[in-house]
């Protein structure tokens, strides 16, 4: 039905006015032409529209359906129907609208791009992709549609395919930010970061305040080692969301590991200055200085912090420990009450609180508490790890079964792979290689690794020949030490035996000299190890044992039977495995040559590689 000629003019007017952004003036105008023309269903569809993006979304939905009812065969509305009910996340009358659009009208690229995008809310990825590929036959330069199939390929590890996808996309569509940032983050999964940064710089040029180009962007300069435009691309993200903690802490990490002291906990007091104190950044900035050892720059940000939110688990879990560590152990506790009664269910906070009983010398009650973070997530290694301190403070037989370093620590010689003649020249091949990774100065704050440096991102992922030829032996070396194992339906390690299993974390360490890695155990694993590379001569010192692997020590000082109980001896080409809850550090050493180490954790079962950790915890 056309609008009666007395009204194009008034009709012009407000679609110029919803063009430009200015809904209220365009309201007003479809409002009064409705008044005069009631049930039209142009000026229904148009009102609905304009609605829709003001957020009034009951009114726009009503709007639609009086104009369908007038107009029931006509696609567009019920396309338009169907986006009023997506944005009120009423995803499934959303598909019915579209698939009726596509019913009445097979020819309408929008309805089949609509309708993938709303399956894709419901996690339908495949049937999503099917309907992208529709948008795209019935219109080749559907730039969004193509954004969205390369999107997809991408979380399908079809990076190649998803490539081509997004290049005919920004053919199309040159200023399209999505299509530039999800070819930035596909050249980063094909370990192309420099021009993932091109890409993720132009995406973020379009999108200036785009707070994930940014990140996107400062992790391809990372990979690329481009460390201080990545810090720089921190910044920016900062500026653009001050108060999201996460991008402080990712910020100041990256500049402890360069060593950019003139940033290091800048962005903090930046923030503070401008926006007031937040318990967020107060806990965060708290939480950097004490794995910096600063306790006393970490108490008072830790106590105003819980004068802003005197319940936050956190904050009062990590007032708990750094009281703990002063040997303070009546105010800890209460601290870690609090923790423990605000989130109940946080096994961080139980396991804490139990390593700091033991330090204030209560193992019963310590037990306790690592006993509840088991119950509450059965394969919780560092509450596994307290149990094993525990019983060993308390006496109980029960300590040499579940912390049986004989029976659990095995050694294997590697075979040499293809294509190298010896133990010694793979290994200076590997070397050679893993070195090219080390592009930091200072050890992660958060890592037990003391003078040196570590690799960031899953190393056994990378694309290269000499590191997948060591991933297959260590495959089978794990392989081998699982099938040795005898299943056991209650030992909390046996127990978890089964043939298939995967890596999460792996990575790269480079000791220097008077490095070492403090006692510590691995939280996310099922079995660890250290891979020796490259080591210093004075390894062969039997009697002072440098750099050797030892076990049985935590990182608690209790004094008495909290000491190494077994060494293993580095050798070239040598694997260790042993299980993620054994406590294990190194004993520093003093050389002018590196200890170059890989290490990994496994876990039983397929591991999905979307869900792996991007690095070590």
């Amino acid at each position: 039905m056309q609008i009666q000629s007395d009204t194009n003019q008034l009709l012009a007017r407000a679609d110029d006015l919803t063009e430009r952004g200015q809904t209220t003036e365009a309201e007003a105008i479809y409002r009064r032409l409705l008044s005069s023309h009631p049930g039209q269903p142009e000026l229904l569809a148009r009102l609905a529209f304009v609605l829709k993006k003001r957020g009034a979304l009951g009114e726009a939905e009503s709007l639609l359906r009086r104009a369908i009812v007038s107009a029931p065969g006509d696609a567009v509305l019920h396309n338009n129907l169907g986006n009023v009910l997506r944005v009120a996340d009423r995803f499934g009358p959303a598909e019915a609208c579209y698939r009726k659009a596509i019913a009445l009208n097979r020819n309408y690229p929008d309805a089949h791009y609509n309708l993938g995008v709303v399956l894709e809310d419901q996690a339908r990825p495949e049937d999503a992709l099917a309907a992208y590929r529709d948008a795209v036959a019935l219109r080749r330069d559907h730039s969004a549609a193509r954004t969205r199939i390369g999107a997809l390929l991408h979380t399908q590890g079809k990076p190649a395919e998803a490539l081509a996808e997004l290049d005919v996309a920004i053919g199309d569509a040159p200023k399209s930010f999505e299509a530039h940032y999800f070819r930035g983050l596909v050249l980063a999964a094909m370990e192309r970061f420099d021009e993932g940064a091109e890409a993720l710089s132009r995406a973020a040029a379009i999108k200036p305040d785009s707070h994930d180009a940014l990140l996107a962007l400062a992790n391809n300069l990372k990979g690329a080692g481009r460390h201080d435009e990545a810090i720089a691309a921190l910044w920016r993200a900062v500026e653009v969301q001050p108060l999201l903690a996460t991008t402080h802490d990712e910020l100041n990490r990256l500049a402890w590991v360069t060593d950019r002291k003139d940033m290091f906990l800048t962005s903090f007091s930046y923030v503070r200055e401008r926006f007031g104190e937040d318990a967020a950044l107060l806990y965060t900035e708290a939480q950097i200085r004490l794995q910096r050892n600063d306790a006393q720059g970490a108490e008072p940000l830790l106590r105003r912090a819980l004068v802003l939110s005197p319940e936050r688990g956190d904050a009062n879990a990590l007032l708990g420990r750094l009281l703990a560590r002063r040997g303070q152990f009546g105010e800890s506790f209460e601290a870690f009450e609090t923790a423990v009664r605000a989130e109940p269910g946080v096994t961080a906070f139980r396991n804490e609180f139990g390593y700091a009983l033991l330090q204030g010398n209560e193992p019963k009650q310590a037990l306790a508490q690592f006993e509840e973070a088991r119950r509450i997530d059965a394969v919780d290694q560092l509450a596994l790890a307290g149990v094993c301190l525990a019983y060993r403070a308390l006496g109980d037989s029960r300590y040499h079964a579940l912390c049986d370093v004989d029976a659990f620590v095995r050694v294997f010689r590697l075979a040499v792979p293809r294509g190298y003649a010896d133990v010694r020249s793979y290994n200076a091949a590997l070397a050679e290689e893993l070195l090219t990774l080390h592009t930091t100065r200072a050890e992660p704050l958060e890592q037990t690794l003391r003078g040196g440096t570590q690799t960031a991102g899953l190393l056994f992922r990378r694309k290269s020949a000499i590191i997948e030829g060591l991933r297959e032996q260590v495959e089978a070396a794990v392989g081998e030490y699982v099938r040795a194992m005898t299943h056991h339906a209650t030992h909390p390690f046996l127990s978890r035996r089964q043939d298939q299993f995967g890596f999460t974390h792996s990575w790269s360490c480079k000791l220097r000299s008077s490095g070492f890695h403090t006692n510590h155990v691995h939280p996310m694993g099922w079995i660890s190890s250290a891979y020796y590379v490259s080591l210093p001569d004075v390894v062969d010192d039997a009697e002072r044992r440098p750099g050797w692997l030892k076990f049985g020590q935590s990182h608690l000082e209790l004094g008495g039977s909290d000491r190494p109980e077994h060494f293993v001896q580095p050798a070239v080409g040598h694997l260790v495995l042993f299980p993620s809850y054994f406590w294990h550090g190194t004993v520093p050493f003093e050389s002018a040559s590196d200890r170059l180490t890989i290490a990994f954790d496994v876990v039983p079962g397929k591991v999905d590689p979307g869900t792996m950790a991007a690095g070590p915890y």
